[in-house]
This record gives structure tokens, C-alpha cells and sequence, in this order.
């Protein structure tokens, strides 16, 4: 019988997301151990014995993987939770979020794939540096500001960064160390959030690729900035790209980004950003696509699920800021948006302005409590782009009983997606066509759009 300290050897079968882990089979026991590749040959020492698996931690490796690479940023090695993947080649990154993906849509989905249309895993344009937001930590450490992203699963934990390579490094290391620079300077004391005391709680950093400028959130409990006027007169001089700078005041207990209230300090508090040729207003607090780049590929995908005819009608349900049904509305197709967040409704009916499309309307609620009220018992297209946690069951029975021609699901979690496409095929409204897009490079996370029919 296996035990807490023995070593086992090895060869690694595949890999587990989202927890990246390695699996490995030894006698009956499934073995989960972080940190290793498929195909790769180790010893591992046991952790933990559990019911039906074992937790095991890496010991020595026999035989590496090929597509083991070194990773680039030197805070992975301390366990930074914004990346989990860059000791992999980005091609094996692709490779095995692909297989996660199919076999998800398999077990979980019950999905015959040879019945669907399959157009592949698309990889993205940027591996490294291609978000255009990033939200960063502040605490104490040895009476010392610090600043920067929780390890896994250690949300009372910090490691202090020196930069970041998800989104420009040299501009995040700069903007990093200037804003710790002016808390130390006012002896402000970093948030923690298993006391919930200190002032700083959170950096916002979002960039505007369309005009390579940075919109910077600063987050605080309740309370006014020391040196207001010399913090902005700094920030500007340092950083000639920044466009504006928001003071969010956040009292909630939660460890989270939350805007309570927002005092713009300099500049603006949004900024436009293009897709194609579509103009967002986006928000210091609004939601828009991390990847434009792949945003780019992902909304044409998006139309052609759609195949939207002239002067056709499409629901877009968990709308955000508009993004894709505006990208959607020309050929005077009419667009309604439901959306619960108030500021993402504002800046869709904002948008709609912007690109002087009338056909576009946007409404304020929780499309489990309006969307029955909305589309009646006939829709012919809609689009669903849930968070994380999918569909309820309530929103897909009320979407199958008006009868749709199609419904392209947006998804950023494959496991509830294939929740979902069993819910639906219930009803006989079966997956027809699947695209994955990597949306999130160095990380589990990816992106997927489904298209939905009723069965012939």
C-alpha cells in the first residue's frame, strides 16, 4: 500500500487543465503531479494518498520532453499565479489545450464528434505580451510596499513583481516600481486581505493598442491620496503614454477589484479602442476582449456562425459593452443587447453613438429575469456569451421554446459548455460547428464559439 513519502517512477500520459498537472498511471493509482509534460519520464514522491488518486510533487526527472522550454519570466519559478504554462513550447500549450477541449466536449458533452463540423484550435497571434489589462496586488512585506500577483491558490499571499510579461514588460516594470516608489515615499501600507486593514488594495494598468497609450486605475479603502498633485505631475512627466488616471475607492471586504466610486485625477477614465472597423469605448471599469488580437479573429468566426442576412434580427444575451453585436450590425440587421451591468449598457448605447449605428439597442438587466419578456416565443439567431459559470438551465429552456434557427454560444470554459450542449441536446438542439481560440496564452484558459441548430 502506498504511502506519504514513498517514490514512484513513471511516464507521464497527459495533462489536466485547469489545473495543469501532469497524470501519470502507477499500478491502479491516477497520479496528479505538477509541473511535468506528457511523455516525460520521472520519480515522484507521493503527498497525498487519496481515495481514488494520488497528489504527487516532482522528484528528479529521468527523461525529459522536448517541448520543455525554459520560461522566460523569472517570478514562475516563485509560483506566480498569472502564468501556469510557460515551461512548455507554445505549440505543445496549443496542443494540449486542444486535447482538454475535445475530450471535455466528448465526456462531459456526450458530443459525437464525427457528427460536428470541426474548424480546429486556432493559436494566437502574441504568446507573450498580448493582454491589454492586468490587475496587480498591493501589500506589506518586512514594513515595505510591495506590489504584484497572488501565487495559485494563495489568495493571503504576494510576490512582489519586477515586471510582467503578459503585457509590455519594460512599461509594467516601469509603472510597478514608480507606484511603489510614491507609496513607500507616503508610508502607505499595502491591503491584506486576511486582516482587511492597509490603504493601497489594487494597480489597474489597460492599454490602448489603437493609439499605444495606458489608462491606469489606482485602488484604495476609503480615503484621500497623499501628494495628488505631484503623484499625477510624476506619473505624466515618467510616463508621457499614460492617458488617464482613476482613483477606485473600494471598501468591500472582498478580495476584489470592485468600484465603489471613481475620481478621475488626470486625463480621461476611457479610452477608444478599434475592432475592424468598429469603435469601442472601453471603460477604466468596463469589460472588452484581453486579446485584441485574437479578438480580431474571433468576431469574424462569430458572423459567419451567425450568417446574419440582410435585415435579420439577433439577440445578443450577456452583451458587455456591445462588442460583438455592434461588430454585427451593418446591412440594417437589428441588434439587442441584454446586459445586468449598468456601466457596460451605458457604454454599449455609447458605442452605438460612436458608429452611428441606430439598428442597435441595449438593455439593462439579468437575461434570466428579461429575456422571456424580451424575445417573446420567436427568435431566429442569437448569441449567448456567458461568464465562466455558463448557462442556467432556465435561460436554455426559454431559449429552445422560441424555436431558434441558430444560437452561437461564446465560451471561455469548455467544461460548462459542455454542460450546456447535453442541456440542449435534451431538446434536440445539437452542436453543429466548434472553433477554439487561444485567448490566453501561458494559461489553461482559452476560448471556444459553438454553433447550436435544432436537429432536421
Amino acid at each position: 500500500m502506498l504511502k506519504k513519502g514513498d517514490v514512484i517512477e513513471g511516464t507521464v500520459e497527459t495533462f489536466a487543465l485547469p489545473d495543469c498537472t501532469g497524470v501519470m498511471r502507477h499500478q491502479n493509482w491516477v497520479v496528479f503531479v505538477p509541473g511535468v509534460l506528457p511523455g516525460e519520464k520521472c520519480r515522484v514522491g507521493v503527498r497525498k494518498v487519496k481515495r481514488n488518486f494520488l497528489q504527487g510533487e516532482l522528484s528528479e526527472f529521468i527523461e525529459k520532453s522536448p517541448m520543455r522550454i525554459e520560461p522566460v519570466c523569472p517570478h514562475f519559478q516563485m509560483g506566480c499565479g498569472g502564468c501556469s504554462l510557460q515551461f512548455a513550447d507554445y505549440a505543445e500549450q496549443v496542443s494540449i489545450k486542444e486535447k482538454n477541449a475535445l475530450n471535455a466536449i466528448e465526456r462531459i458533452g456526450k458530443v459525437n464528434l464525427s457528427l460536428v463540423d470541426y474548424e480546429g484550435f486556432i493559436p494566437s497571434v502574441q504568446h507573450l505580451g498580448y493582454r491589454n489589462k492586468m490587475e496587480f496586488n498591493f501589500g506589506t512585506q518586512d514594513g515595505k510596499l510591495i506590489c504584484g500577483l497572488r501565487p495559485k491558490g494563495k489568495y493571503w499571499d504576494l510576490i512582489d513583481l519586477q515586471t510582467c510579461y503578459l503585457m509590455n514588460e519594460k512599461v509594467i516594470a516601469g509603472l510597478l516600481d514608480f507606484f511603489r516608489s510614491y507609496g513607500n515615499r507616503n508610508n502607505l501600507k499595502g491591503y491584506d486581505p486576511v486582516r482587511k486593514d492597509g490603504f493601497l488594495r489594487n494597480l489597474l494598468i489597460r492599454y490602448n493598442r489603437s493609439l499605444d497609450q495606458y489608462l491606469i486605475g489606482l485602488s484604495t479603502v476609503s480615503g484621500k491620496l497623499p501628494e495628488e498633485d505631484r503623484l499625477v505631475q510624476d506619473l505624466v512627466h515618467n510616463f508621457p503614454s499614460v492617458s488617464g488616471l482613476v482613483h477606485i475607492v473600494n471598501d468591500s471586504p472582498a478580495n476584489a477589484l470592485l468600484f465603489e466610486e471613481k475620481i478621475l485625477l488626470y486625463g480621461s477614465e476611457y479610452y477608444i479602442e478599434t475592432i475592424g472597423s468598429t469603435q469601442y469605448k472601453v471603460s477604466i471599469d468596463s469589460f472588452f476582449q484581453v486579446n485584441i488580437h485574437v479578438g480580431e479573429l474571433l468576431f469574424p468566426i462569430i458572423e459567419n456562425y451567425t450568417d446574419l442576412q440582410p435585415g435579420e434580427s439577433l439577440f445578443d444575451l450577456y452583451s458587455g459593452n456591445g462588442s460583438i453585436g455592434l461588430y454585427l450590425s451593418h446591412q440594417g440587421n437589428r441588434i439587442t443587447g441584454i446586459e445586468e451591468n449598468p456601466q457596460a449598457v451605458e457604454d454599449a448605447r455609447f458605442n452605438a453613438t460612436l458608429n452611428s449605428i441606430s439598428s442597435y439597442k441595449a438593455i439593462c438587466g439579468r437575461v434570466e429575469k428579461v429575456l422571456l419578456d424580451v424575445i417573446g416565443s420567436s427568435l431566429k439567431k442569437g448569441i449567448v456569451d456567458p461568464p465562466r459559470a455558463g448557462l442556467t438551465p432556465k435561460v436554455i429552456k426559454t431559449l429552445v421554446a422560441a424555436h431558434p434557427e441558430k444560437i452561437v454560444y461564446v465560451s471561455c470554459n469548455t467544461t460548462s459548455l459542455a454542460r450546456d450542449l447535453a442541456v440542449f441536446a435534451e431538446d434536440n438542439f445539437m452542436l453543429k460547428k466548434i472553433t477554439w481560440i487561444d485567448l490566453f496564452p501561458q494559461t489553461p484558459h482559452y476560448e471556444a464559439v459553438a454553433l447550436i441548430e435544432p436537429s432536421s
